[in-house]
C-alpha cells in the first residue's frame, strides 16, 4: 500500500477494501436471515422469539472478540504502515490467543450454569424448550464463529479482503443447504437450526487455519508469553467496539424484558423480525467501518492525514446512502418484509410492521455515528470512540427504552433507537469537526517541502 496515495487511488483502495468487507458482512447477515426465514416458516413465532432470547449470549462473545480483534488489528496495521512486519506478527498471535482463551472461558461458564442462564434470559414457560434446544447445541460452535471473525479481520488487515470473502461465502452456501435439510426436510426444529449454523462455521474455520498455518500469510502463529502492556493497549484500542457489542447484549436483554411485559412473545418475535432488517443494515455499515479501519490506521502510521480525511468522507457518504435506501425500503415494504417471516399470525404482523417503520428511521443517522467511532479508534483516540459508542449503544438506549414507553406507550419502544442515534449524532458531529480542526491547527510547515510537522514532532504528508 502506497503511503502517499493520489486521490484516484484512494477511491480505488477504499472500494477494494470496503466492498469485500460489505459483501462479507452481508453474507454473515444472510446466514442469520435465512435461518429466520426457515424458522419462521417451519416453527413460527416461538422459534423466532427463542432466537432473540439467546442473542445476549452471542453478543457477549462477539464483544470480547471485537475488543481484542480490533485492538490487535489496529496495532498490526500501524506496524505494517511503519514496515515493522515482525511486530505485526507478534500482535497477531497475542490477539488470537487472547480471543480463544477468553471465549472458551465464557462458553464454559454458560455450559456450567446453563439452567440458570436460561432463566436469566427469560426462557420460561412454553418458550424454554425452544431456547434450550437452540442455545444448548449452538454454544458448542460459538468458539468457531468467533475465531472466524478474528481470522477475517486479520486477513483483511494484510490486504487480502477477497480471500476473507471467499471463506465466508463457502460457509454461507453450506448453511443454506443444511438449513433446508435439517429444518424443512428432517424437521429437527430448533436443534436442526442450531446444527445447521454450527456445522456451517466449521468450513471457514478450517480454511482459515489452513491459510495461517500454510505460510501463505505474512503473519505467523506462534506461542507468545503474556505481555500485559500489549494486552492493555489492545483493550484500550478496541474498547469502543467492545462497548457497542456488549451494549447490544444489554439493550437486547432489556428490550426483550420490556416487550415480554407489554406485548408478550409476539412482541419479542416482532423485535426478532425487525432485528433481521437492522442486522442487514448494520452489517453493511459495519463492513464500511471495518474496511476503512486498517486503511486509516495504516495512513495514520504513515502520517498521511490527507488520505485519512478523504477515506472518512467517502465512508460517511457510503453509509448515509445505505441507511437512506434501507430506510426507504423498510418503510415502504414493511408489510411484505414482515410477511416473509410471519405467515398466519396477524397480531405479530401488525406489531412488527408498525415497529419496523419507526425503527428504520434510525438507519439514516447511525452510519455517521459508527464511522466517527471507527475514525477515532483507528487513529488511537479510543476515549472519543468510547464516548460515542457508549452513548448510542448503552446509555441513551437504556434510558430511552425505560422512559419513552411510559410517555408514548408501545410506540416509545420503537422510538428508542431513533432518539439514541439523533442525540449521539449531534455530539459525534461536533467531536469530528473539532478533531479535524485541531489536527490542522497543530500542524506547522517544516522546511522539507510538503511535509508538515505537528507539535509533537511527527511528520505528516499533506
Amino acid at each position: 500500500m502506497n503511503t502517499n496515495t493520489p486521490e484516484k487511488h484512494i477511491v480505488k483502495t477504499f472500494l477494494s477494501y470496503t466492498i469485500p468487507c460489505i459483501v462479507g458482512m452481508l453474507l454473515t447477515s444472510f446466514i442469520i436471515v435465512v435461518d429466520g426465514l426457515f424458522i419462521g416458516y417451519q416453527i413460527g413465532e416461538n422459534g423466532l422469539a427463542a432466537i432473540n432470547l439467546t442473542l445476549p449470549v452471542m453478543y457477549i462473545l462477539l464483544a470480547i472478540t471485537i475488543l481484542l480483534g480490533v485492538g490487535g488489528v489496529t496495532l498490526v496495521a500501524q506496524s505494517l504502515g511503519t514496515g515493522k512486519n515482525k511486530d505485526a506478527s507478534y500482535y497477531f498471535s497475542v490477539s488470537l490467543e487472547a480471543i480463544a482463551c477468553c471465549n472458551l472461558l465464557i462458553i464454559g461458564v454458560v455450559k456450567l450454569f446453563f439452567p440458570e442462564i436460561l432463566v436469566l434470559l427469560g426462557a420460561i414457560g412454553d418458550i424454554c424448550g425452544y431456547v434450550k434446544d437452540f442455545l444448548g447445541i449452538l454454544s458448542y460452535f460459538y468458539i468457531f464463529m468467533m475465531m472466524n471473525m478474528a481470522f477475517s479481520m486479520f486477513i483483511r488487515a494484510e490486504g487480502k479482503p477477497k480471500l476473507s470473502l471467499f471463506f465466508g461465502l463457502a460457509g454461507n452456501i453450506l448453511n443454506v443447504i443444511l438449513d433446508y435439510l435439517f429444518i424443512i426436510k428432517f424437521d429437527w426444529g430448533m436443534q436442526g437450526a442450531a446444527l445447521a449454523s454450527g456445522i456451517s462455521v466449521l468450513l471457514p474455520f478450517l480454511l482459515g487455519m489452513w491459510y495461517f498455518l500454510s505460510g501463505k500469510s505474512i503473519f505467523k502463529i506462534s506461542a507468545c508469553s503474556v505481555n500485559f502492556v500489549v494486552l492493555k493497549n489492545m483493550i484500550f484500542l478496541g474498547m469502543a467496539e467492545f462497548i457497542v457489542q456488549i451494549s447490544v447484549s444489554v439493550t437486547t436483554y432489556i428490550f426483550n424484558q420490556v416487550l415480554l411485559a407489554r406485548l408478550g412473545l409476539d412482541g419479542v418475535a416482532a423485535f426478532t423480525i425487525i432485528g433481521y432488517v437492522m442486522f442487514v443494515e448494520n452489517m453493511i455499515v459495519t463492513g464500511i467501518a471495518v474496511g476503512i479501519h486498517p486503511l486509516i490506521s495504516f495512513y495514520f502510521g504513515a502520517k498521511n492525514s490527507n488520505a485519512i480525511w478523504k477515506l472518512f468522507k467517502m465512508a460517511i457518504a457510503a453509509s448515509f446512502v445505505t441507511g437512506l435506501v434501507i430506510f426507504g425500503v423498510a418503510f415502504a415494504l414493511s408489510d411484505y418484509i414482515v410477511g416473509m417471516f410471519a405467515h398466519e399470525n396477524q397480531e405479530l404482523r401488525y406489531i412488527a410492521s408498525v415497529g419496523l417503520r419507526f425503527f428504520s428511521v434510525a438507519f439514516i443517522l447511525n452510519g455517521y455515528n459508527m464511522m466517527a467511532a471507527a475514525l477515532f479508534t483507528s487513529i488511537g483516540d479510543a476515549k472519543k470512540a468510547v464516548v460515542i459508542s457508549s452513548l448510542r449503544s448503552l446509555i441513551l438506549s437504556v434510558s430511552f427504552i425505560l422512559l419513552l414507553p411510559k410517555i408514548f406507550g408501545d410506540i416509545g419502544i420503537w422510538l428508542t433507537p431513533v432518539m439514541s442515534e439523533l442525540v449521539t449524532f449531534a455530539l459525534a458531529y461536533v467531536m469530528v469537526i473539532k478533531c479535524r480542526t485541531k489536527m490542522i491547527k497543530s500542524l506547522r510547515r517544516s522546511i522539507k517541502g510538503n511535509v508538515v510537522v505537528d507539535t509533537n514532532g511527527k511528520a505528516w504528508n499533506t
